[in-house]
């Protein structure tokens, strides 16, 4: 009998990754980071998968919220308790915060920090503009620039890296870094990340364990992103980031309601 023209046969399954497997390729990634190559099937591996990293990424996050309030109180010290708790929420209600912490931020952090991480003269460029439009100005504040100023020093920076991401010469050397030195892009954008939560001087003013801790907080949560965005997609990435940050902003209510 003739196989109809329209009969395709069924894709071979794949099976779910093992959680041991996806914590070993996990580790090796922290150890060497590499561009990876991107899953494809949604059902049977990046659904699990997205899963596994979420969960593995609240127990450390859970883990280290621990090591952070159990150190702060032997420093004397209230990271976060229902007065702190009660004056976020004082300042905004529930929904603009949940506007701005669980789908504004986690979509412009990922524009910034992890759309780049894959070579691309527009994803660099997106990337270099959203940082300039939304947390350029934020750092400027907290590094007393005036407002002229910095739009001076944005545009100037945006016009050179247009220039490099543009001339043969350094365009090429600019790809050249993301192929050989992998690594190093991975962590500085991890690092900038980090870092970028800590614009308020009372944030270095605090002891140097509890500052670690708190950076510590922010670069595992920055590695799980970026393992993400390249194993999984940027829309995954942000996904997580948006679970991440729900768990924060419910935490803080909880903390607030007295829970």
């Amino acid at each position: 009998m003739k196989t109809p023209v329209f009969y395709t046969a069924a894709a071979p399954y794949i099976a779910p990754p093992a959680l041991k497997d996806t914590l070993k390729g996990l580790w090796e990634f922290v150890r060497r980071p590499r561009l990876l190559k991107r899953e494809q099937n949604v059902l049977e591996v990046k659904l699990p998968l997205i899963f596994q990293l979420a969960f593995i990424l609240l127990l450390l996050q859970v883990g280290l919220f621990i090591a952070i309030a159990l150190l702060g109180n032997l420093l004397g010290l209230q990271v976060l308790n229902a007065n702190i708790a009660g004056y976020i929420f004082s300042q905004s209600s529930f929904v603009p915060l949940f506007a701005t912490l669980v789908l504004l931020a986690p979509v412009t952090e990922e524009l910034i920090f992890r759309l780049p991480l894959i070579y691309s003269r527009t994803f660099i460029l997106v990337a270099l503009l959203t940082f300039l439009l939304s947390l350029g100005p934020v750092v400027a504040l907290a590094l007393n620039i005036p407002l002229v100023p910095y739009a001076m020093g944005a545009i100037l920076l945006l016009g050179l890296a247009s220039w490099l991401l543009t001339h043969r010469k350094h365009k090429l050397r600019v790809h050249l870094l993301w192929e050989r030195h992998f690594g190093l892009v991975f962590y500085t954008f991890t690092v900038l990340f980090a870092l970028l939560h800590f614009t308020s001087p009372q944030s270095y003013a605090l002891p140097q364990a509890l500052f670690l801790l708190l950076l510590l907080h922010k670069l595992v949560g920055g590695i799980f992103m970026g393992y993400t965005r390249l194993r999984l997609g940027m829309g995954w990435s942000v996904a997580l980031h948006m679970f991440h940050n729900l768990v924060v902003l419910l935490v803080l209510l909880g903390y607030w309601a007295g829970v």
